[in-house]
């Protein structure tokens, strides 16, 4: 007889990954680094982790939606996030900003864990990726995290080359 494997095991084994992948990144800026910005319209390493903690929220949010409404609307949060994030306060130190990370991440895997595989299914409609189900949606976060990884080592080349 085969097993089925639990969807909040899978998930939760790429979100461990692609968080690690973002802050092994963040790890090789220094302390002066981690608040600089190129130009007013991008944002500082810090302010990316930021980002990915009001994500998480946001994120945490709308799997309750997509779990207490039928075939819920979601926010494009493609949209809302990178608002939230420039309406939000500054973070005040790396240390709060990733104690939040971190809590926020175990939010969200508590949620997941008491899931039945049923709920993995669940439909919701999003603005810009149309139907999709419940674990479509959970999918997007470590692909969320690896995207913001790739950027901070951008930045960081970019620090490197302009000596900053």
């Amino acid at each position: 007889m085969a097993t089925i494997e639990n969807p909040f095991e899978k998930i939760r084994s790429k979100l461990v990954s692609a968080r690690i992948e973002f802050m092994s990144q963040l790890a090789k800026f220094s302390n002066d680094e981690l608040t600089k910005q190129f130009t007013a319209a991008e944002w500082s390493p810090l302010q990316l982790a930021h980002h990915l903690y009001i994500a998480d929220g946001l994120a945490l949010e709308q799997m309750q939606q997509i779990q207490n409404e039928d075939n819920p609307l979601l926010v494009n949060t493609n949209e809302v996030t990178p608002q939230l994030t420039r309406e939000a306060e500054q973070p005040v130190s790396l240390d709060s900003v990733l104690a939040g990370m971190a809590a926020r991440r175990e939010e969200i895997f508590a949620y997941l864990s008491e899931l039945s595989t049923e709920a993995w299914e669940r439909p919701a409609q999003h603005p810009a990726w149309g139907q999709i189900k419940f674990y479509q949606f959970v999918n997007v976060l470590p692909q969320h995290d690896v995207q913001h990884a790739r950027q901070l080592s951008s930045i960081k080349a970019r620090f490197q080359e302009h000596n900053v």
